[in-house]
């Protein structure tokens, strides 16, 4: 492989959660779009649409919840009270929530598996997909997840910035 190719690989790795998550947002918007013009345009309605919609709502909800972690505070917190504590016990209790959460990430994963084992054979209505499709989803989602988090925790305690939300100046 390449220099130039590892940079491009590098770079689709670092931002794979956007990557997924906006393609989501535009199968999603597309559809939506395609079902209002087959219903009220063409009076025959693409019945596949709002199922497809449906699927790419969910990529983009875990793909985006994954993308939030990597920036570390995008996602909501209430730390007034952790904040008040002094030095160690505030580092503890961090340190406590911070493994809660990647414990419960972590069996999410698992879950999200066992239902797509589960579901291998159980279609979807209209597109006739494995329902395995839609719950890889949370798999995938919360996997990348654990591991933006486990980033994000490594950086927290080694005091080093994280890096700044793609959207801000």
């Amino acid at each position: 492989m390449s220099i130039s190719n590892r940079g491009v690989t590098a770079f689709l790795l670092d931002r794979f959660e956007e990557l997924v998550s906006g393609i989501a947002l535009v199968v999603m918007v597309a559809c939506v779009c395609w079902g209002v013009i087959t219903r009220y345009v063409t009076e025959t309605p693409a019945a596949w649409a709002a199922e497809m919609a449906g699927l790419s709502f969910a990529w983009l909800v875990f793909m985006g919840s994954a993308a939030a972690f990597k920036y570390g505070g995008m996602h909501m917190s209430i730390d007034m009270l952790v904040r008040l504590l002094p030095g160690f016990p505030r580092r503890l209790l961090t340190l406590a929530v911070d493994l809660l959460v990647l414990a419960f990430l972590t069996y999410l994963v698992w879950l999200s598996v066992v239902f797509c084992i589960a579901s291998m054979g159980d279609p979807m209505p209209i597109l006739r997909w494995p329902r395995s499709v839609l719950y890889a989803s949370v798999g995938l989602g919360s996997l990348c997840m654990a591991l933006r988090y486990l980033s994000v925790l490594l950086r927290h305690w080694r005091d080093e910035e994280l890096p700044a939300p793609p959207f801000t100046a």
